[in-house]
């Protein structure tokens, strides 16, 4: 009978721990919000519509053919989602996730004769005004302008925090985006994920990196609310938002490769001693 060399033998009982214990502590997305507005009007159960609209004009919202659609008519008319509510563990702070924070979604916006954009954001705040609460936000209006993701500050310009250049953002429809924004609590890293065709794909599979930055000014409080609209005259759809949150590894490789070998040595030292000869006491 052939024998498997002991060289090998041990290493690959090593490997073989090491990918069973890997598949135990490998942490899975836990998806805290989602929503498709596949449930018609019944899919804004449980929101609030902001209209800013300036008197005599006003906004309408309303869920068209599966998605979500906005007409904002010269100011900002957005949905608030209570991000308290989310599902555990989320935590309206963001520093005290376990892991990686995901916010992903769908987006498109169809240009007037004013200029139209979209925004999307976690916030402290329901009133919606730049520079008045405390929150991250993704804005883009086409025509060849530069999405941006910036926070919201008392002062004015706010600070921009990433700026993608015009010919890599998203444009007015036919145009139509899918981005995923996510929050290192470890690091205080943001990064946004992009893809821009004439079809939306699941913005959760998005992987080409539009750009990163670090910046933890608002990451240690409260932001409770999340925030997805469009600013001035036309119209801004959103589908397939979800909120995620990936908890972090509960032990590292090298830490699963200590308890793999402790594991085969203490193995091995157990059939050693079966196998040893026999001794009598003197006594």
């Amino acid at each position: 009978m052939n024998q498997i060399p002991k060289l090998l033998y041990v290493p690959t009982r090593i490997a073989c721990l090491i990918l069973f214990f890997g598949g135990v502590l490998t942490a899975t997305a836990t998806t805290v919000y989602f929503n498709d507005f596949s449930g018609g009007a019944a899919s804004l159960n449980g929101l609030s519509v902001v209209d800013q609209s300036l008197s005599p004009y006003s906004a309408s919202v309303s869920v068209e053919s599966g998605q979500l659609r906005l007409d904002a008519t010269y100011w900002t008319t957005y949905i608030v989602a209570n991000a308290s509510s989310f599902a555990t563990p989320y935590s309206t702070i963001l520093k005290n996730n376990p892991g990686t924070v995901t916010w992903a979604f769908n987006v498109s916006n169809m240009d007037d004769v004013y200029a139209n954009g979209f925004f999307f954001c976690p916030a402290s705040d329901t009133r919606g005004g730049w520079g008045y609460y405390s929150s991250y936000i993704l804005w883009g209006n086409g025509g060849g302008n530069p999405m941006q993701f910036y926070r919201t500050t008392w002062y004015d310009p706010p600070p921009l925090l990433l700026q993608i250049p015009s010919s890599e953002s998203l444009d007015t429809l036919p145009s139509k985006g899918s981005f995923r924004i996510t929050y290192e609590p470890s690091s205080d890293l943001w990064s946004l994920f992009g893809h821009i065709g004439l079809d939306y794909i699941d913005p959760t599979t998005v992987t080409t990196l539009m750009g990163s930055v670090v910046d933890s000014s608002f990451t240690s409080m409260s932001l409770p609310y999340m925030e997805w609209g469009g600013a001035d005259m036309g119209s801004d759809f959103f589908d397939n938002i979800s909120v995620s949150v990936i908890p972090e590894p509960a032990t590292s490789t090298l830490a699963l490769l200590a308890v793999a070998t402790s594991a085969v040595l203490r193995l091995r030292q157990a059939k050693a001693r079966r196998h040893s000869p026999l001794r009598l006491s003197n006594d």
